[in-house]
This record gives C-alpha cells, sequence and structure tokens, in this order.
C-alpha cells in the first residue's frame, strides 16, 4: 500500500491565538483566489480536509476550482496542540472554537487584502461556523456550507453515549480530551454502511486515521496509537441531541448551503430542514446526496459533494459585471 505521506502535500502555517496566550493555531492551505475555510467537527481535525489520499482531499479539490483553500486545526486538535491541557474541564468548548474561527477568518481576510472568506463546516463545526457568523459582523463571511449540518433534533443514540449512567437526563462527567483509535474510526464508521455495500476505499480510511495519529505529536504516548480529541465539544451535542438549539438561524442572512450524505444517522433531514426552514438567507439551497454517511467526503460519493459544494462558491464568489468590467481594461 503507497505510505499516505507522499500525498500529504499542503501548506502549514501557524498563528497566534489572541484569546489563549501562547497557543499557536494551525491552519492547512492548498491554491490560490478567493479564500474559503474549513471548520472541522467533533473528533477529526482540518486532516479531515485534507486527506492525504488521491481523489479524496478537499483542499486540493476547492483549489483546482479557483480556490485558495484553509482548515483550521481548532485548539487541542491536530497540530493546534495547546502546551497542556487544563486537568479539571472539558477542553476546546463552542465558545473557544468560535474564538479560533474568528483568529483564522480575521488573519485570512487580512492575507487576501481585507476580502470576505467562504467558510464550510461539518457537523459540530456547522454548530461553530453557524454561530460564528449569528454572532459577527456578517459582511466578513460572504458565504456559509453547513455540510452534515446538526441543529436541534432527540437522537436517543447519542444521548445514550453522553448521558451519566446514574442520571440519564445529565450529560456524564468528561475529562479534557479523549482517544480515539483506528479500531474506534472503523466501527462508527462501519455501522453506517449498509452490509455488502462498498461506499469506501480502505486506503483511505487507513490514511485518515494514520496521518491524524502522526499530526499529534503527543500520541505516541498513548497505550496503543491513538490521537487525541477533545471533550468541549460534547457540551453542545448533548444539547443538541436533546433536542434544545444553541443558536438561531434566523440571524444568519449570507448565501447558505446544507449539504448532508443521505444515509448520515448523526446529520438527520428532519433536523437539517429544520435549519434549513429558519434561516434568514433568502439565498439558501438544501442537497442530498445518496449512498453516503456522515463520512461522505471521504467516500466513493466524494466527488458528487465536492461538486456541489464548488458550483455554490463558484457562482457567490463570482465576479460582479463592474469587476468583470475593470479586470478586462
Amino acid at each position: 500500500m503507497p505510505d499516505w505521506r507522499a500525498h500529504d502535500l499542503s501548506h502549514k502555517f501557524q498563528i497566534a491565538s489572541r484569546h489563549q496566550p501562547g497557543l499557536n493555531l494551525a491552519l492547512r492551505r492548498y491554491g490560490a483566489g478567493p479564500p474559503v475555510l474549513f471548520v472541522h467537527g467533533a473528533t477529526f481535525s482540518g486532516r479531515i480536509f485534507d486527506i492525504p489520499h488521491p481523489g479524496l482531499n478537499w483542499l486540493q479539490d476547492v483549489a483546482q476550482s479557483g480556490f485558495c483553500a484553509y482548515a483550521l486545526d481548532i485548539r487541542g486538535y491536530g497540530l493546534s496542540q495547546p502546551c497542556a491541557f487544563p486537568p479539571a474541564r472539558p477542553y476546546a468548548t463552542g465558545a473557544e472554537a468560535i474564538e479560533d474561527i474568528a483568529d483564522a477568518v480575521d488573519w485570512i481576510s487580512a492575507r487576501h487584502g481585507g476580502v470576505p472568506v467562504s467558510l464550510v463546516g461539518w457537523s459540530w463545526g456547522t454548530l461553530t461556523t453557524a454561530r460564528y457568523v449569528a454572532q459577527t459582523m456578517q459582511g466578513l463571511v460572504n458565504a456559509l456550507v453547513l455540510y452534515a449540518p446538526i441543529f436541534a433534533q432527540r437522537n436517543q443514540g447519542w444521548i445514550d453515549m453522553l448521558a451519566d449512567p446514574a442520571d440519564p437526563q445529565r450529560l456524564r462527567q468528561l475529562a479534557p480530551f479523549r482517544l480515539v483509535t483506528m479500531a474506534d474510526t472503523t466501527e462508527r464508521w462501519d455501522s453506517q454502511i449498509p452490509a455488502g455495500a462498498d461506499w469506501r476505499c480502505e486506503s483511505a480510511l487507513t490514511a485518515l486515521v494514520e496521518a491524524s495519529i502522526a499530526d499529534d505529536g503527543a500520541s505516541m504516548l498513548a497505550p496503543s496509537p491513538a490521537f487525541r480529541v477533545p471533550n468541549g465539544t460534547f457540551l453542545d451535542l448533548w444539547e443538541c441531541f436533546n433536542g434544545r438549539s444553541i443558536y438561531d438561524p434566523a440571524d444568519i442572512t449570507c448565501p447558505t448551503l446544507l449539504i448532508r450524505g443521505a444515509q448520515d444517522p448523526t446529520s438527520t433531514r428532519q433536523d437539517a430542514l429544520g435549519v434549513f426552514d429558519r434561516l434568514g438567507a433568502p439565498d439558501r439551497a438544501y442537497i442530498e446526496i445518496a449512498d453516503g454517511t456522515h463520512f461522505i467526503n471521504a467516500e466513493h460519493r466524494a466527488p458528487a459533494l465536492f461538486a456541489q459544494v464548488a458550483a455554490f462558491l463558484r457562482r457567490i464568489n463570482r465576479p460582479s459585471p463592474q469587476q468583470e468590467r475593470e479586470g478586462a481594461l
């Protein structure tokens, strides 16, 4: 099997956090053109968009569509490791992730001459990017893609996983982080693929997990190969999967695309349409892609996902007639 390292070609940047002294946030980049920032979910870092595998690197695909594609590692994920995790609380809460997104958007916009940035959030990243857009000056963001969106639908499977065994109405006590192994990832992913279906390339799974382990410099301290994942995300997910919304989609007015795999049990059709129907954006669309799970961007149907998102981004970032006339002079 070819070594995934031969395909790990993104440019890496470190930017200083304005909110946590001593913390540097990692950005991965491909391409040139209008900037697009990808924000990951609860388990994988920005590596999920930068999979070192042919045909599955979303940053490369967006760059080939004429954009400068960035992926952020929220604090505690991937290459954005703190000097030490706080010992007494879950790390990287939604509020902290929004601070990191703000730092990344400001840095990217300044690097590109002050132009607005397009945002793509995945899973938990749809909560953090949506809340960021709802809370900030929306002129900083010209488009929002919510991939595998989560909002406020009761999800018993997630509730059972997160609940305190002694009191199922309460979130269990959380450590600052958890460890995720190849076996953990395989079990979760396989549970979403119908028996006998060929939806995923095994070498893609290997590349994603092994690269994630390599990104975490402290993973060698684990008893078996694993990467660390902050638990702050579970504070948000506990609310959402109990049917309690944590933001108002009506506050989002920029053009917005919602897109998900049709077989995704985490981001459900009903939940995604709940966001769609409440959005304040008059320019909004909802798309489903068949034969795909919560990880469709790393599956055989990834090209369909990439094409739909690229088409949306191209439409929003198309030069105005005046800009085209000025460019022709």
